[in-house]
């Protein structure tokens, strides 16, 4: 081997472990963006504790107004909680809308009679899942308003002001019916 091929395959070599190098350190968040969502399920007094007086105020009055509808026949009564914290690779995967398509196709969904959503078929590690969605859970509200599934604008519309409380620091509130009980699943965004 004469001197120049030396350099060259010394070059090859050189470029070739720069390039593994930078697609370690570049590369690799955006391959596995699923291994970077994180979401906690907490107490709720722990979480309360938290919260401002108005945040609180705002919280009980979409519990209430969310727990009214339904198949829970008109009740007022404040529905359970669960409160999910939310790293900010799962609020960024969140935000795109073209992800949540994805991981409703990717589980199976049926729009009733009143617009609500059941969903089923929820992979253990989705972003559904992350939020506390479980199988033959039905979507009915977010935020204390109605969802219509079969108003694509008006899910769009709540999609939207969902994401601008969250990257706020507000929670959102979605009411699911949960084998006939409503339960209100808090997202905490983080900064909160």
């Amino acid at each position: 081997m004469n001197p120049i091929e030396k350099i060259l395959w010394g070059l090859f070599i050189l470029m070739s472990l720069g390039a593994l190098g930078w697609g370690i350190v570049i590369g690799l968040p955006s391959t596995y963006p699923a291994s970077a969502m994180h979401s906690e399920k907490i107490p709720e007094q722990q979480w309360r504790a938290q919260l401002t007086i108005e945040q609180r105020t705002e919280l009980d009055q979409m519990l209430v107004s969310g727990g009214s509808g339904g198949s829970t026949g008109g009740s007022t009564r404040r529905p359970q909680s669960e409160i999910y914290r939310i790293n900010k690779p799962l609020l960024e995967r969140m935000g795109n809308l073209n992800e949540c398509r994805r991981e409703l196709m990717n589980a199976s969904s049926e729009v009733q009679e009143d617009g609500s959503l059941k969903i089923f078929g929820i992979l253990p590690e989705s972003l559904l899942a992350k939020v506390g969605l479980r199988e033959n859970d039905v979507l009915r509200a977010v935020n204390g308003v109605p969802l219509d599934f079969g108003a694509l604008g008006d899910c769009l519309d709540a999609h939207g002001k969902s994401l601008e409380k969250l990257r706020a620091g507000d929670p959102v509130v979605i009411l699911i019916e949960r084998r006939g009980t409503p339960v209100a699943l808090t997202i905490d965004p983080p900064g909160l």
